[in-house]
């Protein structure tokens, strides 16, 4: 049964390089593969994806977040912990740069008003 699941999740791996290579981006893999989630738990499937890709492959786990417990730790959630790090820091940088364009419009706008008040007063 578990032979039969690896050779499942070995085709699909397979037909992944082979969209990738449709699409010219596999070459985009040269950094290496990380498999997340629950599935990335089965074993022999990060050293059947490094068989399929020819690249390095390991099984990604949330790094560098505070405040999780161990449990959220696991590889099964990196992908949830992962995209919701991810929104986070978008969001909190959106806002920053959101923040800096406001910032830079008031200081221009300022500046053309101080210039129109000194040429007409």
């Amino acid at each position: 049964r578990y032979t039969e699941l690896l050779n499942l999740v070995n085709e699909e791996i397979l037909q992944l390089q082979e969209k990738l290579r449709q699409q010219g981006v596999k070459h985009h893999l040269a950094a290496g593969i990380v498999l997340t989630g629950g599935a990335a738990q089965i074993e022999g499937l990060a050293a059947c994806a490094q068989r399929v890709f020819h690249t390095q492959v390991r099984i990604g786990a949330p790094l560098n977040i505070t405040g999780l417990t161990d449990y959220a730790q696991e590889p099964y959630y990196s992908t949830a912990v992962g995209l919701l790090h991810y929104g986070k820091e978008s969001h909190l940088n959106g806002e920053a740069e959101v923040e800096k364009r406001v910032t830079a419009s008031v200081g221009s706008w300022i500046k053309r008003l101080n210039s129109w008040l000194r040429k007409e007063f």
